[in-house]
C-alpha cells in the first residue's frame, strides 16, 4: 500500500520512512515494524524509536548492517499482534487551571461545555513522544477543535497541561515554554525516572474531573504511578 524510503542517517542508524502525513494506517505500519525487529532482534541491534511515519533503526556499527530488504519481507511473518493500550486519563478543565480555554471557546464559537464533550469524545492515537521527555502527541482531533498554534508561545506551560494545536492534542510532562493552548489539567504525571506513562501506539481517552478530584489525584501521584 505504502511503498517505504530506506536511509542511512548514521554509521549506527537506518531510518525507513512513508508518505509524510498524520495518518493512523501509516503510523501503524511504524508500529508494526517496530514490533517485528522488537519480537526478531538482528545482532547488533540496539532501539527503535518510531515516529509519525517513519521508524529509526539504531544498531552497533561494528556488526553487519540489517538486512532491512528482508526484514521488510519478513514483516508479517510471523504474524505478531500490534500492542495497543487504552489509557484513560483524567483532566480538569477549570478555567482556573486553563488559562487558554475562554480564548480558545470563543474562536472556535463553542460553549465550554462542547468543547469538554468533544475533546473527551474521541480515542486519541499516540503518535510519538517528543520534544519534551513525555510529551505525546495525540491525534487525530474533532474537526470542530482544529486550531492554529498560538501566533506567540506561552514562557510558562504548566506541567500537566492539556493542550490542541492544528489537528493534535498533548500533555505538557514539565513546566516550559509552548505554543499550544492550554485547555486542562492533568494530574497524571507524564514521565518520571526516566519512564513515560505513554508509548507510541496507545490510544488515550479523556476525561472529566472537577478541582476536588483532581487535587485528590495530584496528592496521591506525588508518592506513585496512576494505574491504568
Amino acid at each position: 500500500m505504502y511503498g517505504p524510503e530506506v536511509q542511512r542517517i548514521a554509521e549506527g542508524a537506518v531510518q525507513i520512512s512513508w508518505p509524510a502525513v498524520i495518518d493512523v494506517s501509516i503510523h501503524a505500519l511504524v508500529m508494526e515494524l517496530d514490533q517485528h525487529i522488537q519480537h526478531n532482534p538482528f545482532p547488533g541491534w540496539i532501539e527503535n524509536v518510531p515516529a509519525y511515519h517513519s521508524l529509526t533503526i539504531y544498531f552497533d556499527p561494528l556488526q553487519a548492517p540489517p538486512n532491512i530488504d528482508l526484514i521488510l519481507r519478513s514483516t508479517r511473518e510471523p504474524n505478531q499482534p500490534i500492542k495497543s493500550r487504552i489509557v484513560r486519563i483524567p483532566v480538569c478543565y477549570d478555567g482556573i487551571l486553563a488559562p487558554d480555554l475562554h480564548q480558545v471557546t470563543k474562536q472556535l464559537n463553542l460553549t465550554t461545555e462542547e468543547l469538554i464533550d468533544l475533546h473527551t469524545s474521541e480515542y486519541y492515537h499516540v503518535f510519538m513522544i517528543g520534544f519534551l521527555p513525555g510529551f505525546p502527541y495525540l491525534g487525530i482531533l474533532p474537526e470542530k477543535l482544529v486550531l492554529p498554534r498560538k501566533k506567540a508561545p506561552s514562557l510558562s506551560v504548566p506541567q500537566g497541561a492539556v493542550a490542541i494545536a492544528g489537528m493534535q492534542t498533548g500533555i505538557y510532562p514539565v513546566s516550559s515554554p509552548g505554543g499550544w493552548h492550554v485547555v486542562g489539567l492533568t494530574p497524571y504525571p507524564m514521565f518520571r525516572e526516566g519512564s513515560t506513562l505513554l508509548q507510541p501506539g496507545d490510544q488515550v481517552q479523556f476525561y472529566s474531573i472537577g478541582m476536588d478530584t483532581f487535587h485528590q489525584l495530584k496528592k496521591q501521584f506525588l508518592v506513585e504511578w496512576p494505574s491504568i
